[in-house]
This record gives structure tokens, sequence and C-alpha cells, in this order.
């Protein structure tokens, strides 16, 4: 049996994860998590002050290791705009969620953040990370302006709707590169009529 000097904070944040993934915000507590990892409640007192002080770790802990610390993993001089936009979608797609409960994680905090103004801020903030970050990007592959920021939102907003379908088997897996490609790809013209497709037709 684990005691209280051998389990971590971290230790804490993933059983709270996973209850919070497997069965909701309510279930984030001190006798819940006292039989997931099967000690007594001194040893919850031990790392936490109250529940607050975890749950607000908690969500500190996923922004930094779904966010801040993929986005840190991205920097590389030698990486191309493509090759970059497609590993950091791979790694937000699979971050390590096992031990928090499963690739539903995500979907799990937004879904408290719903209820909690507190929670729904650090999501919002991490989603204003990562945007910033893919807008950035787009501006480097040569995209500038509003284009940028609309392409970045739509790989965004791509991204968070693939975490929301993940575990659907009849979906099939997505082309990631094909994406990346077509995101990258310079704007079509303005007035479609005038291009020389368009021109010939009407000869």
């Amino acid at each position: 049996m684990a005691t209280k000097q051998t389990l971590t904070p971290e230790d804490w944040i993933k059983a709270a994860f996973r209850l919070l993934t497997s069965s909701g915000p309510k279930s984030i507590r001190v006798d819940f998590l006292c039989l997931e990892l099967g000690v007594t409640k001194g040893s919850f007192y031990w790392h936490f002050e109250d529940l607050a002080a975890l749950r607000a770790a908690m969500v500190e802990h996923w922004r930094r290791v779904a966010t801040s610390d993929v986005i840190a993993s991205m920097v590389s001089p030698e990486m191309s705009p493509r090759d970059l936009f497609i590993r950091f979608i791979e790694n937000i797609l699979h971050v390590p969620t096992r031990d928090y409960g499963g690739p539903m994680t995500e979907v799990a905090i937004r879904h408290w953040a719903a209820g909690d103004e507190a929670v729904e801020k650090v999501v919002r903030d991490a989603d204003t990370e990562r945007l910033a970050f893919l807008t950035l990007q787009m501006r480097g592959a040569g995209l500038t302006g509003p284009e940028a920021r609309s392409r970045a939102t739509l790989i965004y907003a791509t991204l968070v709707g693939l975490k929301q379908l993940t575990g659907e088997p009849a979906l099939p897996r997505m082309d990631i590169p094909g994406f990346v490609d077509a995101m990258l790809r310079p704007a079509t013209l303005a007035n479609p009529a005038r291009a020389p497709e368009a021109e010939l037709e009407l000869q």
C-alpha cells in the first residue's frame, strides 16, 4: 500500500484526473481519491491543504503538460512549418493520457470548465496560448494578417473537435499531413470568375 511519503502531488493529480474523466468533477472528493490510491485521508492532507488546492493544481498541471510543454517541444530551427504543424497536432492528440483517465481527459476538463469559472479561465488561457502559437507559425509559413489567424483558428477548431470525437470507432483516422498541406496552400483568388479557366469557358 502506498503511504503519504511515497506518493507525490502528481500521483494525487493523476488520480483526480482519472475520477474526473470517468465520473465528472463532482467525483473529485477526498474519500474517492483515497480509495483510488489505497491510502488514508491524512495522506491527502500531507500534500494539499484542501480540495480547492488540488483542483487548482490539476488545471495548471494540465495546461503545462498539454500546452506549454508541447509548444516548448516544437522550438526547432531545423523543423519546416509543415513538419511543425503535423507534429503539433499529433502531440496534442496523443499527449500521454493513460495515467490521467484516457483520451477523453481534455474533453472532461472542458465539460468541467462549463460549470467552474476558475477552470474556465485556465482552459481559455490554454486555448489563447495554443492559438497564438499556431497563428505565429502560419505567419512563418508565409501567410499574413487575417488569413494567418483564420487558418490557425480552423486548425485549432479541428483539433478541439477531434479531441471531442476521440473513441468513435466509426470515424476514419484523420490524414494529418494532408490536412496540414491544405491549410498551408495559398489563398484562392478572391474572384474565381476571373481565373484563366473561367475565361476560357466563356470564349
